[in-house]
């Protein structure tokens, strides 16, 4: 079997349809969001750039940002509702043995499987955690700036900042399952 039928197969196994389709929107829409950020740009006091492809930019990471709020915010809710608070945030509660457990793996430089309260899903979790304070840090500059609140500048900074989580989160997450398909396909190949 080829590798990406491979890793098809695989998310298909471990993610209802539902999931499959908001985590893939998501992924595409956060993606757009990155590359269209280089073409935002506002005028010294505050108004949207007039130049074609600079307007048409600005407008459509705002649109697709707010678009992003509740696909994100579903998507979220059901991955809570399906698994729990506890199961993406063990360690607020105190609970390390599968973090442990997987660490170990780690060291001896082997990949764990996804379990319940271990690192595939705590890093999951924080992703969710990521995202949601990315969102809400982006309609807060939407409002501050469309009311022209005086902390405006100060909250798209912010915003800024907090984009690269994000950014951190896809390739960390993006790496981590590659990898591990890779080596759960090489492995069903040896067998």
């Amino acid at each position: 079997m080829s590798l990406i039928r491979f890793a098809w197969k695989y998310i298909c196994d471990r993610q209802p349809l539902l999931v499959r389709c908001l985590h893939l929107v998501i992924l595409c829409l956060v993606l757009s969001q990155i590359v269209v950020s280089n073409f935002m740009g506002f005028g010294p006091h505050g108004q949207v750039s007039q130049r074609p492809l600079i307007h048409l930019g600005t407008w459509t990471h705002i649109v697709t940002g707010i678009s992003l709020l509740p696909i994100a915010l579903g998507f979220i809710l059901i991955e809570l509702n399906r698994h729990g608070f506890t199961y993406f945030f063990p360690y607020l509660y105190g609970e390390f043995s599968q973090i442990k457990a997987d660490l170990r793996l780690l060291m001896r430089l082997d990949l764990p499987d996804p379990a319940p309260y271990g690192l595939a899903v705590v890093v999951q979790g924080l992703g969710m955690g990521a995202l949601s304070i990315v969102l809400l840090s982006g309609l807060t500059w939407f409002l501050s700036w469309r009311y022209a609140a005086p902390w405006t500048h100060g909250v798209r900074e912010l915003h800024q900042s907090l984009t690269g989580l994000i950014e951190a989160y896809i390739i960390g997450h993006g790496a981590m399952g590659i990898v591990h398909i890779f080596f759960q396909w090489k492995q069903s190949k040896a067998t």
